[in-house]
């Protein structure tokens, strides 16, 4: 695997940004009050962090298998993260008594 100046700098840009992301997306879920609000902050954050940092790898490794098998990996993420959030969501809206009192609900 060779790996020229240019490849190694849009890696490097891909992963870093990938990697602020995250680091922003952890204090901005800090700073949220509702539970809510965290869980869709922390799913958004986590798509666009790993999508960046896993195009970032496949920059590294050009067109081949493992490039293939990390776009893979971006597909299983992106339909796990909102169906994992949606599950965590629906349990939080299922099981707080207090819900009418912190935001808005409308039956459905």
């Amino acid at each position: 695997m060779s790996i020229n100046v240019f490849q190694f700098i849009i890696a490097a840009v891909l992963i870093t940004l990938g990697i602020v992301v995250m680091i922003l997306q952890t204090f901005g879920i800090f700073r949220i009050n509702y539970v809510l609000n965290r869980m869709h902050a922390a799913a958004m954050g986590d798509t666009l962090g790993i999508f960046l940092i896993v195009a970032g790898l496949m920059v590294i490794y050009g067109f081949s298998m493992a490039s293939a098998k990390l776009f893979a990996l971006i597909v299983l993420f992106w339909f796990a993260s909102p169906v994992c959030s949606h599950l965590l969501s629906k349990l939080e809206v299922n099981t707080n008594e207090h819900l009418e009192e912190e935001c808005e609900v409308s039956e459905e």
